[in-house]
Formats: C-alpha cells, sequence, structure tokens
C-alpha cells in the first residue's frame, strides 16, 4: 500500500521552512495616530484613553505573532509618518490596516484582504434637510467634498480626490461640514460608530449631521500592509497571507470580527 505520510510532509514543508527561518527580532508596526476603531484603538477607562491598544486588527496580528513567538511593539503616528517610516523600511516594517490603490502596491507589499468597511455619505440636515441627492459615487462630484488629509479614499474611482478640501481629523471633519466649509463627506461607516462609541467624534450621534449608504458600493477591502525595502517586509507579508488563510477557513476571523462588529 502506498504510504501517505511523504506526501503530507511534503504539503507542510512550506509552513516548516518558514518557520524556521523567522526573523524573531522586536517587530515595530505603526498605524494612524487618529484611531481606527473598531480595528485598532485605545482601550477606555472611565471614558478615558489608555496607553493599551485593542480592537480586531489588534487582535489577529497579536494572535499570529505570538503564535511564532514574535515580539512586536503597536504605535500609532500621523498616518503619513507611518506610511512614510514602512516605505523606508528602517523602523516600522508594517501598518495593521490600509486600501488599496496603484500608487501604494508600487510602494508596499499587501496582505490579503481581512475585513471590509461601507462607505457612507455624511451631510448637514440644515442645508440638505430633504437629503442629498446621491444615487452613486459620480454624482459626489456635483458636490464639493471633505476628506481626511493623507487618506487615500482608493474605492471613489469617480471622485476628483485633489479637489477635496482636507482636514485634520474626524472631529474636525464634523465641524467644517457643519460650517458649512463643504456640501458632503464620504466616510468608512464601522469607523464612524466606532468613533462615537469611544466619545472621541459625534458624527453619528450629531442630531444636525444626517447620513445615508453611498449607493453601488461594494465593501471596502482592507489588507495589512508591509515594507518592499526590508527582507523582512516579503516575509511578514509571507507568514500573515498563511495565517490569514488559516483563520478564515477555521472560522476564527469570523469570531474576532464579530466581538468588534456584531451583526
Amino acid at each position: 500500500m502506498l504510504s501517505l505520510r511523504p506526501l503530507i510532509a511534503l504539503l507542510f514543508l512550506p509552513a516548516l521552512s518558514l518557520a524556521q527561518d523567522l526573523d524573531r527580532s522586536l517587530l515595530h508596526i505603526c498605524d494612524d495616530g487618529d484611531e481606527w476603531p473598531p480595528y485598532t484603538y485605545y482601550l477606555r477607562y472611565n471614558h478615558q484613553p489608555t496607553a493599551d491598544l485593542t480592537g480586531y486588527s489588534v487582535d489577529v496580528i497579536r494572535r499570529i505573532l505570538d503564535k511564532h513567538h514574535i515580539p512586536f511593539q503597536i504605535d500609532l503616528l500621523p498616518w503619513k509618518r507611518c506610511l512614510s517610516s514602512i516605505d523606508s523600511g528602517e523602523q516600522y516594517l508594517m501598518a495593521l490596516s490600509a486600501s488599496k490603490n496603484p500608487e501604494r502596491e508600487k510602494q508596499f507589499l499587501f496582505s490579503t484582504p481581512y475585513y471590509q468597511t461601507h462607505y457612507y455619505v455624511f451631510y448637514s440636515k440644515a442645508k440638505y434637510p430633504d437629503g442629498v441627492n446621491v444615487a452613486g459615487q459620480t454624482d459626489l462630484g456635483r458636490y464639493r467634498l471633505g476628506g481626511i488629509k493623507g487618506y487615500a479614499y482608493s474605492a471613489l474611482t469617480a471622485v476628483n480626490k485633489d479637489a477635496m478640501v482636507r482636514t485634520v481629523d474626524y472631529p474636525t471633519l464634523g465641524k467644517m461640514l457643519l460650517a458649512d466649509r463643504f456640501d458632503l463627506f464620504a466616510e468608512d461607516y464601522e469607523v464612524m460608530v466606532g468613533l462615537d462609541k469611544l466619545g472621541s467624534a459625534h458624527i453619528i450621534s450629531d442630531p444636525n449631521i444626517g447620513r445615508m449608504p453611498l449607493p453601488g458600493m461594494p465593501g471596502n477591502a482592507f489588507h495589512m500592509i508591509f515594507t518592499r525595502k526590508n527582507p523582512r517586509g516579503a516575509q511578514l507579508q509571507q507568514l500573515v497571507n498563511q495565517e490569514l488563510q488559516q483563520m478564515q477557513a477555521s472560522g476564527q476571523l469570523d469570531k474576532l470580527l464579530n466581538r468588534y462588529v456584531p451583526r
């Protein structure tokens, strides 16, 4: 009888080889300093942020790196500084949440997508008491759009992003909307809900701000990104993709996500 053991062993050779060759020095990870709840944010105690990070993305990367005994540190930085550091491949070698666009794909290595968000349009009820006339993202061009500095808005392919009125953070985005600095903005609904729950921004709970799903938009996929300029980046990409595939197949990813984004 033909033994299957040699064949089974061959299937696990890539994983075993990767595990043996892993760089287990301290890994520095950065992410957006404005927080990205419910994916990456500071744990609150009595409504005050602590120094401890939590969230779906933090849980996922912790499971992966702890499994392979890789120590790590996550720092929340200004987003542009985070991306620049990963691009240089010197101190920070990866980030937990980024969307794809052609420019970024030239700069960074991407993991497989491991969660998605959904775009909503936000507007001033005082200015648009009957709502806005948006049947798809092409209609956004008829309005003055707001946005956050450094954000790619990769899924908004029909939008002139150079014409966006950019601001520094989400609380300011809401204030500028109500001050009529622009007409509306499109952002990730799950993150807006997360920020509202934390008390960091009150866009969802502000009775003066209306919202609606952006029609015709699929989910906005997010990935972990890795440096191209340090060999450890490709190793991390391979490790993370291997583990994400296993976590997806086992249902572990869904269980972790449901802790933060209940269905």
